[in-house]
């Protein structure tokens, strides 16, 4: 063969080898890493810590204006009851320069003419009517200036109702800023709890994903030997998966098979016997998920299960069945039930399987 065709045949090689591979990687679903996760909650923590500022900053200027209004308030009251004073003031004022004026010139005890007649001489009565007229002013100079007083008191009681109602309207305002302020900080800090939950999961997935690389899993198998004469193998195929898969295949082993190890790896076996096989979903999650098939995925267990995170022998069941470990005693088994169902099969860890 010459170098050319040699050439040629390499590089169809190296496409078909590359075709294979993303053929074998369109199943498995993107799942957030845990760089991303981390920027995730830091961007959430430092939003959550300036709305917590600002939310402070709010409750002082809530605090100050509520001090404004009390104060007003009882500036308002004061205002009312000042003009109240003055208009009793001026009304007893009015009255009793009208008494007056009736006493002096309607008919009272002394009028002009007894004053002309009783006085003395002009310059005694000159001086007896400079005092009525004298009188007339000074009742004339006090009704100005209690309605003076009287305007002014109503003058400072319509401002300061005003600035009552601006400062009211403030509050309001800085209650609805508040409020709304509130939830955000409570969304927000759902939202954080949500991310810091998936990055805990993250975090555990790809410990027992770097577990599974660096451990020889034949030798790890072959410590949780069946006790009934099954065993374990590394027959299986190795499965290309994410942190997503890893947690979700460790979740429903949980569910399937409680804390047994070994009842854990067959349920394993069973579920990536169906992902292998053309009868079934080609992907984990669309195993685990097909109708009717894992009672979990519809009673709540698997979510309650996903929510707290697997336990560590599950993960370590997960990642050693992704990693191709298989139990000999079901490696062509495609179905399960509980043994007290009393279905015929063979029964390992509480599962009888077909």
């Amino acid at each position: 063969m010459n170098n050319r065709k040699k050439r040629v045949l390499l590089a169809a090689t190296g496409l078909l080898c590359a075709v294979s591979i993303a053929s074998a990687q369109t199943f498995v679903y993107a799942a957030p890493s845990t760089k991303d996760l981390e920027k995730k909650t830091s961007d959430l923590k430092d939003d959550l810590h300036s709305m917590n500022s600002d939310l402070a900053s709010l409750s002082k200027k809530l605090d100050k204006t509520s001090g404004k209004i009390e104060k007003m308030s009882e500036q308002v009251e004061k205002a009312k009851l000042d003009l109240a004073a003055a208009k009793l003031n001026e009304e007893a004022q009015f009255k009793s320069m009208k008494e007056r004026i009736k006493f002096m010139y309607e008919g009272g005890s002394v009028s002009l003419f007894e004053i002309l007649l009783t006085s003395e001489n002009m310059a005694d009565f000159l001086n007896k009517a400079e005092y009525v007229s004298n009188i007339s002013d000074y009742d004339r100079n006090m009704l100005d200036k209690f309605q003076t007083a009287r305007e002014e008191v109503a003058k400072k009681e319509s401002g300061l109702k005003k600035q009552q109602a601006d400062l009211a309207s403030m509050q309001s305002s800085l209650n609805e800023q508040k409020s709304n302020l509130s939830d955000k900080i409570s969304n927000t800090s759902s939202k954080l709890s949500d991310y810091n939950a998936q990055l805990k999961k993250a975090k555990a997935a790809e410990e027992a994903m770097r577990t599974a690389r660096n451990n020889d899993v034949s030798g790890n198998t072959g410590k949780q030997s069946s006790g009934n004469g099954g065993g374990t193998s590394n027959s299986g195929k190795k499965f290309n998966a994410n942190t997503s898969d890893v947690a979700l295949l460790a979740g429903i082993l949980e569910c399937e098979a409680g804390a047994t190890y070994e009842g854990m790896l067959a349920v394993g076996t069973v579920i990536m016997n169906r992902v292998e096989s053309s009868r079934f979903p080609n992907t984990i999650s669309g195993v685990v998920y097909q109708s009717g098939q894992f009672a979990p995925t519809w009673n709540g267990a698997l979510n309650r299960v996903l929510g707290r995170g697997p336990s560590s022998s599950a993960y370590s069941a997960a990642k050693a069945v992704l990693g191709g470990a298989r139990h000999n005693r079901v490696r062509n088994c495609y179905f399960f039930w509980a043994a007290f169902t009393g279905h015929a099969g063979i029964n390992v860890g509480g599962n009888v399987f077909w």
